[in-house]
C-alpha cells in the first residue's frame, strides 16, 4: 500500500516530487550479512547491472488521495522503465568497454 506521507509533505511544503525507480540492487546484496558481504565481493566478477531512472518532477493536487494516487502512478512506471531497462541489459565480456 503507498501511504500518504508524501501527498501530505508535498502540499504543506509545494515542493515537487521527482519519482524514483531502481531495479537490480538485489543482484549485488541481499540476504543475510555473510550472504551480503559475499555479494559486494563477487559483485566485480559477476557484473551485476542497475538501473534507477528518475522521473520528470511532478506537482501533485492538493486533494491527498488524489496525490497519493498520481504519486504512486509515477512511481511505478518509474520502477518499471528502471527494471525494463534492466531486462534489456546484459552483462558484456570483459575488455569491451560496456
Amino acid at each position: 500500500m503507498f501511504r500518504t506521507g508524501l501527498a501530505r509533505l508535498a502540499r504543506a511544503t509545494g515542493a515537487p516530487v521527482v519519482p524514483i525507480g531502481q531495479a537490480g540492487a538485489r543482484r549485488i546484496t541481499s540476504g543475510g550479512r555473510a550472504k551480503q558481504l559475499a555479494g559486494v565481493l563477487t559483485a566485480p566478477v559477476r557484473r551485476p547491472c542497475l538501473h534507477v531512472h528518475i522521473g520528470a518532477p511532478l506537482r501533485l493536487p492538493d486533494d491527498v488521495a488524489a496525490a497519493t494516487l498520481l504519486a504512486h502512478g509515477a512511481v511505478t512506471e518509474a520502477w518499471r522503465t528502471a527494471a525494463g531497462a534492466l531486462g534489456n541489459r546484459r552483462p558484456s565480456a570483459a575488455g569491451d568497454g560496456g
